[in-house]
């Protein structure tokens, strides 16, 4: 299947590179470009993509009144510096976001997301707009705290369930039901088949309670070693591991980690 995209980004070499990146992904189409509020409309509502990399701040109107004012609202990843809050606000309301500069990695895994959000649904609709307001809301406070830091016994005592939130719901995770764990900024997250939920432990403290189930494959990921269909060479002595959920996505596995897992795995 083949998804279409268009990109919304007022600087010329930031819609060269996203172009660039996307040439890897032969699933995505791009369709068309926009640099500001005024053309970005016009070009969602003709176009009609299933997908916009929507940059949070453009002349003519910010990347919040063009989704606010066009008739067609697509799947986003929002392109933005923004500060803290601005990025928890994403990530709680499971909207992806790009934090700029970001690499060609972080890129596959926004794709990766979108694959999955456009193959369960057909759009973002009020999420979205609910989720611009508070970002609004908040942009006039400061930045919020860094998480705290882990205090004797956190990494300890979990248990067989994890509390995590998405939006307003608390769940107990299993972890055992966990894909992996991912450590972006301040924040971590556990991917799961029914999607992605914020976990208030750090990837440390998650490896120490749940170590002999999942491996620390690179600095930012906690795999679940049972999850892991393939281990596929990539670039400079580096691989990725091919994981078993239904977009098969591929996580980062270090040299120095791929050494570690060879000696227990024995591969």
């Amino acid at each position: 299947m083949s998804y279409r995209v268009v990109v919304v980004e007022d600087e010329k070499p930031a819609r060269d590179r996203i172009r660039r990146l996307l040439a890897g992904h032969p699933d995505f189409e791009l369709v068309g470009e926009a640099a500001d509020g005024r053309s970005a409309v016009k070009l969602l509502d003709e176009a009609k993509p299933d997908l916009c990399f929507l940059d949070v701040q453009i002349p003519e109107g910010d990347g919040f009144e063009v989704l606010r004012r066009a008739s067609h609202r697509p799947h986003v990843v929002f392109t933005t510096a923004y500060d803290q809050y601005a990025i928890r606000a994403f990530e709680v309301h499971s909207v992806d976001y790009l934090l700029k500069p970001f690499g060609r990695e972080r890129f596959a895994v926004a794709l990766d997301r979108a694959r999955q959000a456009l193959a369960s649904s057909g759009g973002t609709g009020g999420r979205v707009l609910e989720l611009l307001e508070q970002i609004r809301t908040g942009l006039g406070s400061s930045p919020a705290e860094p998480a705290a830091a882990s205090g004797p016994g956190r990494g300890g005592g979990l248990g067989n369930r994890l509390p995590a939130r998405r939006g307003a719901r608390i769940v107990l995770l299993d972890p055992a039901g966990v894909f992996w764990f991912e450590a972006e900024q301040t924040l971590v997250f556990a991917r799961t088949a029914e999607g992605r939920f914020l976990v208030e432990r750090t990837l440390g403290e998650l490896e120490a309670a749940f170590g002999r189930s999942f491996f620390r494959s690179h600095r930012g990921y906690l795999v679940n070693i049972a999850h892991v269909a393939e281990i596929l060479p990539a670039d400079s002595g580096t691989f990725l591991l091919l994981m078993r959920d239904a977009a098969g996505s591929r996580v980062p596995l270090s040299r120095r980690r791929a050494r570690q897992l060879r000696e227990l795995l024995g591969w």
